[in-house]
């Protein structure tokens, strides 16, 4: 389900955000580090003067509480550039909606129209066969001989299963499977397109919607706009 966008950008009330996270890891850390000045100073006040004690401990911790302050705020500013990176990503899919993309994926939203299977091959092939797929995952159609030239290639679906018959509108993936005149299997590119219809945020990932197909941001190629 398609998450609202400004819930996604607000913050919970009810968490704790990275600066209120590493607030409280710098002030364990000054609370660590002044119980060690005073054990620190309470040793050196009664040491023996005619046996002092050696600093060379004390000195190595004092290095090691900057090394780990210096950590702690490197961490909270990495993660406030994450933050910021996927508050970012989030307002710019949202202009997708409406758009025309093409996509580095295989899956298709087949409404009832026939819809174009897109692959390339980085080389010739012997021998070349696609599976079809419905939404459960289950075989519909397998289709021998196909193209099996090096490039791209366009394939018309009619969206009929095995037997001829109609199969009902979702998304639809395709898979083909390519072998050299050695058999050894060779790996395809997959293209998909269409008008993106809503956005999905979840776990920090940003999905495209194509109707019932969901297409992560980062496999986006084209963007075009269908009124120019």
């Amino acid at each position: 389900m398609a998450n609202d966008i400004n819930s996604l950008l607000s913050t919970q009330t009810n968490v704790p955000t990275q600066s209120q996270k590493q607030t409280e890891a710098l002030n364990s850390l000054a609370n660590n580090f002044d119980n060690f000045l005073t054990i620190l100073t309470t040793q050196l006040q009664n040491q023996d003067p005619l046996s002092p004690m050696d600093t060379t401990e004390f000195t190595n911790q004092l290095v090691m509480f900057a090394d780990v302050e210096q950590s702690v705020r490197q961490s909270g500013q990495l993660e406030d550039l994450i933050t910021l990176n996927r508050q970012n990503e989030a307002t710019a899919a949202v202009g997708y909606i409406g758009q025309e993309i093409k996509a580095d994926y295989n899956e298709v939203n087949f409404q009832g129209d026939p819809v174009t299977l897109s692959y390339a091959l980085p080389e010739e092939a012997k021998r070349a066969t696609m599976e079809i797929y419905n939404g459960a995952g289950e075989l519909v159609r397998l289709v021998q001989n196909m193209p099996t030239t090096y490039g791209d290639h366009d394939v018309s679906w009619d969206g009929t299963d095995q037997n001829g018959n109609p199969v009902p509108p979702g998304a639809y993936s395709f898979q083909v499977g390519a072998v050299t005149e050695d058999d050894e299997p060779i790996d395809p590119t997959y293209k998909t397109g269409g008008t993106v219809t809503g956005v999905e945020f979840d776990g920090g990932t940003t999905t495209l919607l194509m109707g019932p197909v969901k297409i992560p941001l980062s496999k986006v190629l084209r963007v075009e706009d269908p009124t120019a």
